[in-house]
């Protein structure tokens, strides 16, 4: 049986739909068919004309062949249904008329025109988009074709065979052509939508699914009129998960079921409403904020009156209207961020963005670029934080930190600050802080030093910001040159956003950094396209090892961010140890409460040079240290290599030459491999040799690969006869940390690299100097 869903096309809605989907297939194949038959009437022409029997003028031919053109290259343009169809009727009527003014004159025209009016209708038949247009073109083709055969004198014979091939053969078979065609596109076109349907709708609710809501939305804010108003409405079910918990999910399903019936029956046809997921809905309307929180409002209320096992339910809500040149995801996030203010104040509430308190972007500045501003019951004041310079011992900038301070002095509480407020617009937050932080750095700052200025991504995307922040810097008397912008791990901006504000604030000339690296949502990704000129890492890294040996990971991970073109802060240096640490990992700026804390007035800073440059004494000391310990623990390794080397020269079978080497404690094996660093023979296995590694069983053996690529081998190639020592590295044949000693040596049999690979996972065993 058919998988092809039976539904008819009765809603007027959707057989417009399918006839229009019909016409966009169609058309290209009209388009050949119509052209070719064009072609071949033409071709009838010219034989036409070599034949020697009294004719029709060739200019009325031609003319009927042009006309057909003409019809042909109307098809692309033809936009309705009515149109092409019309198209069609005409090109029928006309080619007609061509043939049998090409067949006038001979004979016999039957023998040209019975072809003709058998295979048209046949061939026309699949492209009539409505069995209506079929009707009327093929009863208007045989009409024509009727009153040009009744009008000549035939015999018997030559009518029976006539009729017979033009009503028995030619008329059943466009019939069942058309019909057949006509299904097929048909039942097509049902799957297409079915499919199209599943795709985008939530089987649950019925309503959009979040994918197919935003791209319709995004589709709106591209083709939204000046002046139009949009607005988003973010929503969720509160205390969702105690119903699906006590009661059981048919119940849950049950009440989402019912808010998405709410939420249809309350806005209008044009609006989106989509169930994003979870319990969490979402509306576009075409509102300001003022009518978007009304019917916010109403929704609560109606949602309200549902029923539950223990009660009503409630949902919470957050509202936010377009703001010109953002995303719609940005504007959802703004509603969402609106919606988490609304469940953290009580739930069962409306929440909404509020206009700022005070236009931050606009001047005059002076009041904003006071030393404290009033905000709500308490002030915004800036503290200051150095960063160092590890290389150079000093002090280079100073991270602003916001902070709140009561008439009395006491400071307020951060989580009481930073508390979101159904009351308080977080962005609008953001960018007081610019202004009194710029105001505060005229005053405060070092002439030579850089200010780093925390920034939320959805203040770093918005529209125009740029260049508002680049006029208050000026305002307070400094250039975008000395402003690091230190983007906060934060939501609110697509990476692709913060991609190309980064561009924009480029070109006024501030420095853009990449704030918590190694938290959150931040990944390799994220600074690649981003491109900051510094990546400050999160203090936990710096505290971050290695499993197993417990070796840190900030040098490598400093590396590879060099590598990258960004420069390295690392925050959160406490203790010597961390400094240590910091210093032999190669970071560029450090930043912790060992080398200052945040405070309003800034600190000498003599005492952290000395410690800084203590870090490298101690550094330098312990470097010569390691090297003589790690020397140390490698020699006896590097003398029994070159003996087991003078032995293999002199005939000793690689057993008896390594079976000395193979004895020492931390011996893996002993291999030999050729020119082309593929094993020779077996290897010898030694004490610390084992099976355990039962994961990477598909690439435990070596013999199946070559090994010309490591440094190992390369190294010792570079300098034949002397035993090499490579650094520390993860063994593809054991999965633990390995050391290779390996020495080039020139045997009967040809060159080769003869070496032996070291356990090397132990916590306390001597690293190479900087690793």
């Amino acid at each position: 049986m058919s998988a092809i869903p039976t539904q008819h096309l009765s809603q007027p809605s959707l057989r417009e739909r399918f006839h229009r989907r019909s016409l966009d297939h169609q058309r290209p194949l009209s388009l050949v068919t119509m052209g070719f038959t064009v072609v071949a009437f033409l071709c009838m022409v010219v034989v036409r004309e070599l034949i020697r029997a009294p004719s029709s003028p060739l200019g009325y031919r031609l003319l009927c062949a042009l006309v057909l053109a003409l019809l042909v290259l109307a098809i692309p343009r033809a936009k309705s249904t009515t149109l092409f169809g019309a198209i069609g009727v005409a090109y029928e009527l006309v080619l007609i008329g061509g043939l049998v003014l090409n067949a006038s004159g001979l004979t016999h025209p039957l023998a040209w025109l019975l072809p003709a009016f058998v295979v048209i209708p046949i061939c026309a038949a699949p492209l009539w988009l409505t069995p209506a247009h079929f009707a009327t073109g093929s009863a208007l083709f045989y009409a024509a074709a009727i009153a040009l055969l009744r009008g000549k004198a035939h015999a018997p014979e030559v009518d029976a065979a006539v009729w017979t091939w033009v009503i028995a053969i030619g008329a059943p078979m466009a019939v069942v052509f058309h019909f057949g065609f006509y299904r097929f596109r048909r039942n097509h076109f049902l799957l297409e939508s079915q499919l199209a349907q599943l795709a985008a709708t939530d089987p649950l609710t019925g309503l959009q699914n979040r994918r197919s809501f935003v791209k319709h939305a995004e589709g709106r804010l591209e083709t939204l009129a000046p002046g139009a108003r949009i607005s988003a409405i973010f929503l969720d079910i509160d205390s969702f998960k105690s119903l699906n918990d006590r009661f059981g999910h048919a119940v849950g399903d049950h009440a989402l079921f019912q808010v998405a019936r709410v939420l249809k029956d309350a806005v209008a046809l044009y609006h989106s409403v989509s169930r994003i997921g979870g319990e969490e809905f979402a509306l576009l309307i075409d509102d300001d904020l003022t009518g978007a929180l009304q019917l916010a409002e109403r929704l609560r209320l109606d949602i309200a009156a549902i029923e539950r096992p223990d009660g009503h339910l409630t949902a919470s809500f957050g509202v936010a209207e377009h703001r010109r040149g953002e995303s719609f995801m940005v504007l959802l996030d703004r509603a969402d961020e609106a919606l988490l203010r609304a469940k953290q104040t009580g739930r069962n509430r409306v929440c909404a963005e509020r206009a700022l308190p005070f236009d931050a972007l606009q001047p005059p500045f002076d009041d904003v670029l006071a030393p404290r501003y009033r905000w709500e019951d308490f002030y915004l004041v800036s503290h200051f934080q150095p960063l160092y310079s590890l290389s150079h011992q000093k002090q280079v900038g100073f991270e602003a930190l916001l902070r709140g301070e009561h008439d009395d002095g006491t400071l307020v509480p951060p989580v009481v600050m930073f508390a979101p407020k159904p009351s308080s617009d977080e962005g609008a937050l953001d960018r007081a802080s610019h202004a009194v932080h710029l105001g505060n750095a005229r005053r405060a700052l070092p002439g030579d030093a850089w200010l780093f200025l925390n920034i939320l991504p959805a203040t770093f995307v918005a529209d125009g910001y740029a260049d508002q922040l680049t006029k208050i810097v000026r305002a307070a008397g400094l250039e975008p040159e000395r402003v690091i912008l230190e983007i906060l791990e934060s939501h609110g901006g697509s990476v692709d956003e913060m991609s190309r504000a980064a561009a924009r604030y480029r070109q006024h000339g501030f420095l853009i950094a990449v704030d918590d690296f190694g938290a959150g949502q931040s990944n390799l990704d994220r600074l690649l396209r981003i491109r900051p000129d510094i990546v400050k890492l999160d203090g936990e890294l710096i505290r971050a090892t290695t499993h197993g040996t417990q070796q840190p990971i900030l040098p490598k991970l400093v590396s590879l961010l060099h590598q990258a073109g960004m420069l390295v802060v690392v925050e959160g240096v406490e203790t010597a140890d961390e400094l240590i640490l910091a210093v032999e990992s190669n970071v560029d700026f450090a930043q912790g409460f060992l080398l200052g804390r945040p405070a309003v007035e800034i600190a000498p800073p003599e005492s952290v040079h000395r410690q800084i440059d203590d870090a490298f004494d101690v550094i330098a000391q312990g470097r010569a240290h390691q090297y003589a310990l790690f020397e140390s623990e490698m020699e006896p390794y590097r003398l029994e290599l070159r003996r087991a080397a003078d032995a293999l020269r002199a005939g000793v079978t690689m057993d008896d030459a390594f079976a000395l080497l193979a004895t020492f404690k931390r011996c893996i094996s002993c291999f030999l491999l050729d020119d082309t660093g593929r094993q020779i023979g077996h290897e010898v296995r030694g004490p610390a040799w084992s099976e355990d590694a039962a994961s990477l069983q598909p690439v435990a053996n070596p013999r199946d690969a070559r090994w010309d690529h490591r440094p190992y081998f390369r190294n010792a190639v570079l300098l034949p006869g002397e035993a090499i020592t490579s650094n520390p590295y993860l063994s593809l044949a054991s999965g633990r940390p390995c050391i290779a000693v390996t020495l080039a040596a020139q045997l009967a049999s040809g060159r080769c690299v003869m070496g032996v690979e070291l356990d090397w996972s132990a916590r306390d065993l001597p690293w190479p100097a900087g690793e």
